[in-house]
């Protein structure tokens, strides 16, 4: 799912992959959404993600 470039860049810099997966700790806000402590960076962004499109809340695209 993620573009071909973003990929290159995370196997080539190991640490950038570190970051995506490590646990952090949540803000109150963030955690009473996510319902946990911790999650991963990316675990956090999936979540917020399928929020933003279960309940249709993306902008849609201008027509010009």
């Amino acid at each position: 799912m993620l573009p071909q470039r973003m990929k290159k860049a995370i196997t080539d810099n190991p640490k950038k992959l570190a970051n995506l997966i490590d646990l952090v700790n949540l803000p109150s806000t963030l955690r009473e959404f996510v319902g946990q402590s911790q999650i991963s960076r990316l675990g956090c962004f999936m979540c917020v993600w399928s929020y933003i499109k279960a309940n249709n809340l993306q902008v849609p695209p201008l027509f010009f």
